[in-house]
């Protein structure tokens, strides 16, 4: 065979969100930080992310980690992530799976039945924690980088869709938070399709209306994913919510920035206290348990770190991806 590519991966979920963790097939990224490097990516090889993430070989759901050797003192990674639609600074249900996949495979010596992985990303410092559980089974804790609110009770006027209120958060990535009461529907898998809708429309208006930049990291200077969420508890006391992202995909988990930024509102609206535990669930039943650590600040921003935990992260299989150099396909398609 006379291949135009070959990359070797090894896939995961956490709680059905796909996740295609990148171990070999990349070039060498040049930057003096993990920013620099993920616009190298972006720049030079983006064929590869079409290739590894879209049709034939992906699909719009799935997420893509790609790691690099870290310019941080003490990180095991540098740490991104791409999907169909573009890039991402950082995934916290992606990286939970990353972390699991590391441990499993050898990549993370395993330090006793608890063990710390830690990565450079763009928002900053992420520790994950792999729990090995008795009887069999892991748990994976994320504490995220921190997470803040960025500004609350704003208003955009979005064509079809008339008035909307949001909150604009940062929790790894910027969210904006729309509670569905009054967009008059409920959050569950039958009104997925509207909020896939409505999603590019509110975030192309909230876009157009409103600079974001985060305090410490200039390259993170945009807006692509959102999160609709119901501010009603559900009866087991949990809070849903389901992010969409990038070209109007669904996260199939509770999405582990959206939670980490769900909890600071919270927190910064007096809804929640230190400690304190936060259930999120996601529209196809996905869970994510989350509590905040401490207050922090970000460029003078008050913020908070997050730690969210689940059990529901398993690894699904190892991929070696090739692309034939006559493959018409090679590259990926979008549809």
């Amino acid at each position: 065979m006379n291949l135009a590519l070959s990359v070797f991966a090894v896939d995961a979920h956490t709680t059905g969100s796909p996740i295609r963790v990148i171990t070999g097939g990349i070039p060498t990224l040049r930057g003096k930080n993990i920013s620099e490097k993920m616009e190298d990516m972006k720049k030079n090889y983006d064929h590869l992310r079409t290739c590894i993430l879209q049709p034939p070989r992906g699909c719009p759901s799935l997420m893509c980690a790609v790691l690099t050797e870290p310019t941080e003192p003490d990180a095991h990674y540098g740490l991104f992530y791409m999907d169909a639609g573009g890039y991402q600074p950082m995934c916290g249900a992606g990286t939970m799976a990353v972390a699991k996949v590391l441990v499993e495979n050898g990549m993370v010596p395993r330090t006793g039945t608890r063990t710390r992985v830690l990565f450079e990303t763009g928002p900053g410092r992420v520790a994950v924690d792999v729990v090995d559980l008795e009887g069999g089974g892991t748990r994976i804790e994320l504490e995220n980088a921190p997470a803040f609110l960025y500004a609350m009770d704003q208003k955009v006027s979005v064509p079809q869709i008339g008035e909307i209120q949001f909150d604009l958060v940062f929790g790894g990535n910027f969210f904006a938070l729309v509670d569905t009461a009054q967009l008059g529907f409920s959050i569950c898998p039958e009104t997925i399709p509207r909020m896939t809708s409505y999603m590019p429309q509110i975030v192309e208006a909230i876009s157009r209306n409103f600079e974001v930049v985060h305090p410490e990291n200039p390259a993170i200077n945009y807006l692509n994913e959102m999160l609709f969420i119901q501010e009603t508890q559900d009866p087991d006391g949990g809070y849903l919510g389901q992010a969409i992202f990038g070209n109007a995909q669904v996260d199939l988990s509770p999405c582990g920035t959206g939670t980490s930024g769900r909890m600071a509102q919270r927190y910064f609206r007096g809804r929640m206290g230190l400690g304190e535990t936060f259930i999120h669930k996601q529209a196809y039943g996905g869970v994510f348990t989350g509590t905040l650590l401490r207050e922090t600040a970000v460029g003078g921003k008050p913020a908070v770190i997050p730690r969210i935990s689940c059990r529901d992260v398993q690894i699904t299989g190892y991929n070696h991806l090739i692309a034939e150099a006559g493959d018409r396909l090679k590259y990926g398609f979008s549809y």
